[in-house]
Parts: C-alpha cells; sequence; structure tokens
C-alpha cells in the first residue's frame, strides 16, 4: 500500500528540475562534494547549522552513491520513505500486539491510511517527515518493550533512538527527555533498574555535546540543536501577529525565496544574520507579553484542535510579460522562483481586493493575469476550503486528541499504558514548535502516536462493549 501510493504521488516528478531539494538537500550537496556542512541556501554562504544534520546525512549518502541531486537520487529517497514508514507500521504493530488485535490493527490502518493518503505527507518526494515517524515509532517500541519485560532490546533500542533524536529535530529531542523521565520515575526504588534511563540519558547528551563542539569550532556560538531559533521566533511572533505564520510571509522572509533577505544572510554570515532577528523578537515579546502567550495559545490550537492547512504560494501559468512580472513582483504579488517561473504569494487575499490591487498596477494584460489569478485562487479554495480541506485540518489535530480521551472515558478514566506512552511522546514533539513557530509541516511527524490513540480507542470501545467477545 505504502509503496502503491508512493508512486502514485511522486511518478510526475521523478526527474531533474521538477522539484527542488531544498535547504537539506543543499547542505547534503554540499557535503557530497567536499564543501562540508554548509551552503542551506546555495551560494557558497559557508558552514551552517540550519538544518539538522540526521536528514542531511542521509541525503548526503545517496548523493554520493547516485548523483548529486539526480533523478536516481529521488526514486532513492523516495525508496528510503517507502522502507522507513513500512518499518515504522511494523514497529507500531509490534509494540501494540501484546494489547490485543483491535488496537493493533485500528492503529496500523490509520498510520497506513495517513501515509498514503494525506496530501502534502511523507510519501512526497524529498520529505523528511518519514524519518522523524519512524525515530518517534522505535522510541515507542522501545519505551514499551523496556517497561513490558525490561528487555536487552528495549533498552539497546531506546539508547540509540536516545542518541539519534537531537540529530533529527527538537520535538524528538524533548520526547526522548520526557521518556528518559518517566521512566526514571518509575524506577526511582531500584538503582539497578535506572541504569537504562541513565544510558540513554548519557548518549543523549553525547549527541548534544558532539554537534554542539562542531558548532563550536566552525561557527564560533554554542548551537545544541539549530541555529535559526530567533529567526524562527521573529518569524512567527513579530512577522505573523497572530503566530501562524501566513505563506507570503515565509516567501518574504526565507533567504531561500528572497533575494534580498539573501543577500543579507550571505554578507552578514548565518550567525550573524539569525542573531539580527534577536533584538527585535525579543522587544516585541517584552512589549506585550499577553500577545505572545495568545500566539502560543493559538497555535496550541492549530495542533490539538484544527491543523489549518494554507498551501500558498501557488504555481503561475500564464506567461507574463517582462514589465508586468517587474511590477508584480514589486508589489509583492509575485516571487520568481527560475526562468519564466513565479508563485502567487497572495492566493487568500479577497478576490474583490486582489481585483483591485492587479489593475491599479497598469499591467499590459492585467485580464490575463486576472484569470490566472483567479484560477488558481479557485484551485486553492477547492484543495483547502471545502469539505475535504476543512476535514483534514480536524483529522491531523483535534480527532486524534478526542480519540485519546474517548478511550480514557470508556476505560473508567485512565488511558493505557500505550496510549499514555504515545501522548507523552506527542506531547514532546510538539512543545517547541507550539512556543516557537507550528504549521502542519510540523503536525505531520505526529501520525505514527496520532495512530495509536486510534488503536486505543477501537480497543477501549470493544473492551466496554463486547467484554467477553475475543
Amino acid at each position: 500500500m505504502i509503496a502503491a501510493a508512493a508512486l502514485w504521488h511522486n511518478v510526475p516528478m521523478l526527474s531533474p528540475g521538477l522539484f527542488d531539494w531544498a535547504e537539506p538537500g543543499n547542505v547534503a550537496a554540499a557535503l557530497a562534494e567536499g564543501r562540508g556542512f554548509s551552503d542551506p541556501f546555495d551560494g557558497g554562504t559557508g558552514p551552517t547549522a540550519w538544518v539538522s544534520p540526521l536528514p542531511v546525512w542521509v541525503e548526503a549518502a545517496v548523493f554520493l552513491a547516485l548523483g548529486v541531486k539526480t533523478a536516481a537520487s529521488a526514486k532513492a529517497m523516495l525508496v528510503l520513505a517507502v522502507l522507513g514508514l513500512a518499518g515504522a507500521n511494523a514497529l507500531l504493530a509490534s509494540a501494540l500486539a501484546p494489547y490485543g488485535a483491535w488496537m493493533r490493527l485500528a492503529a496500523s490502518a490509520a498510520f497506513l491510511a495517513a501515509c498514503a493518503l494525506l496530501p502534502g505527507g511523507p510519501l512526497e518526494i524529498l520529505s523528511e517527515a518519514w524519518l522523524d515517524l519512524l525515530l518517534s515509532a522505535a522510541l515507542f517500541w522501545a519505551v514499551l518493550e523496556t517497561s513490558r519485560v525490561g528487555s536487552t532490546r528495549g533498552a539497546a533500542a531506546l539508547a540509540g533512538v536516545a542518541f539519534a533524536a537531537p540529530l533529527e529535530n527538537a520535538g524528538l529531542t524533548v520526547s526522548v527527555g520526557l521518556v528518559i523521565m518517566a521512566l526514571a520515575w518509575t524506577r526511582r526504588g531500584d538503582l539497578r533498574r535506572l541504569a537504562v534511563p541513565a544510558a540513554a540519558a548519557a548518549l543523549a547528551a553525547v549527541s548534544v555535546g558532539c554537534w554542539t563542539a562542531r558548532n563550536a569550532l566552525v561557527l564560533h556560538r554554542l548551537v545544541p540543536l539549530k541555529s535559526n531559533s530567533w529567526f524562527e521566533l521573529h518569524l512567527a511572533n513579530v512577522d505573523s501577529p497572530d503566530g501562524l505564520p501566513r505563506m507570503e510571509t515565509v516567501l518574504r522572509r526565507l533567504p531561500y525565496f528572497d533575494a534580498g533577505e539573501f543577500n543579507r544572510y550571505a554578507g552578514l554570515g548565518e550567525m550573524a544574520y539569525v542573531e539580527s532577528f534577536r533584538a527585535p523578537a525579543l522587544a516585541s515579546l517584552r512589549s506585550d507579553p499577553l500577545h505572545f502567550a495568545g500566539n502560543v495559545m493559538r497555535r496550541l490550537g492549530a495542533a490539538v484542535v484544527f491543523c489549518k492547512r494554507e498551501g500558498g504560494g501557488r504555481p503561475t501559468s500564464f506567461v507574463f510579460s517582462p514589465g508586468d512580472a517587474a511590477r508584480l513582483s514589486a508589489a509583492g504579488e509575485l516571487i520568481a522562483t527560475g526562468p519564466g517561473r513565479a508563485l502567487w504569494t497572495r492566493i487568500d487575499a479577497p478576490p474583490s481586493a486582489e481585483y483591485q490591487t492587479l489593475h491599479s498596477l497598469g499591467l499590459r494584460d492585467a485580464r490575463g493575469v486576472w484569470l490566472d489569478w483567479m484560477e488558481k485562487r479557485l484551485a486553492f479554495d477547492a484543495e483547502f476550503r471545502g469539505p475535504a480541506g476543512l476535514s483534514l485540518g480536524f483529522l491531523t489535530a483535534g480527532v486524534p486528541l478526542i480519540a485519546l480521551l474517548l478511550s480514557a472515558v470508556l476505560l473508567g478514566g485512565r488511558l493505557a499504558p500505550p496510549a499514555a506512552w504515545a501522548a507523552a511522546i506527542a506531547a514532546g514533539m510538539l512543545l517547541p514548535f507550539v512556543l516557537v513557530n507550528h504549521n502542519e509541516r510540523h503536525q505531520l511527524p505526529l501520525v505514527a502516536m496520532q495512530a495509536v490513540a486510534i488503536g486505543a480507542l477501537a480497543q477501549a470501545a470493544r473492551m466496554r462493549f463486547r467484554p467477553g467477545s475475543p
């Protein structure tokens, strides 16, 4: 199922030039070409800690084997995604097997359906979510295995995930920390049994320490995980008043898309560039801490109630005259992405206001420009504001939480152990992004733990309403 869905999603895109490799792919290319861990936005800008190293190392290994940013490398990355998601599903099934067939089967079905059917899901070419899902499932399997039988397999897996998580993303790092603390608390009366969480904590510390030492050596700053925290904080809390950045905001601030920001990044260097966002971000937070708290609550709502899918930056089809393209870009309506290619940045603007804006620019072919915008706007509304788009917003946030709560209600106010561990792991994966900058990209790695919540509800319903059935 996963392999078939991968081909369905990606066959039209499996050739060079039809996709970009984004920051991790650019850094992987630099590694494969001997330039070191550098150049996240291309252009020889120097050493970086903008992205996490683990996904970069995976892509760099593929590039060394099959060529830098080639179609063969894209296909290999897709194969890795399929294998990684299949592995995550196997880990979920194995971990849940002792807790009932209904839980195992429902969780597996929910996980496979989400991976295969979610638009922009982990099977999209070059998505890093498959690695997040594999590690979260491995952490889940390890903690249940360790808790249940104290096996050496579970302890070894926990140690491995504890080492890998800080090299993948901040959310998984927090999840590992929560799991280690919970295990240590349950074993606090037995020093021998504390060895497992202690070893995992030590390996996590070694992982963070090694990456921090590398960053101190080449960037001359202590960067434990990623360097761009101030940038992200500014993007979501200064550039975006409601704490939920629109695509237009992202496109106009990220050096990957905006030439002015790229030149500033290249001129200052990464650490000075990121530091330039610190003072205005702190000033904004200090001037109105309640507004920042409101932003955090809005991000929390996006994470656990309704995750808005924006999908801005729709590609143009119409061939603009050079003059029209220049006027539209200067007005902030377009961002050029290559020769003859551009993105509409305000595709979610009110049509009447956009009509007035476009016709005020003195365009040579105002009608052709307007028709292209309207065509893309109708497609945008159909995908993101229609019934399917709104349903997905709840399915990826509120529905799994409701399933988790209902499972506790059906079991008399307590969560089954798998659901409790899954909730703790999911909370850790969300926490850094709810505090700083959350969007649907950060919601996607929760799919494995959300599937456990669906499985827990199925098992609880079976136990409550058919207690004597097999």
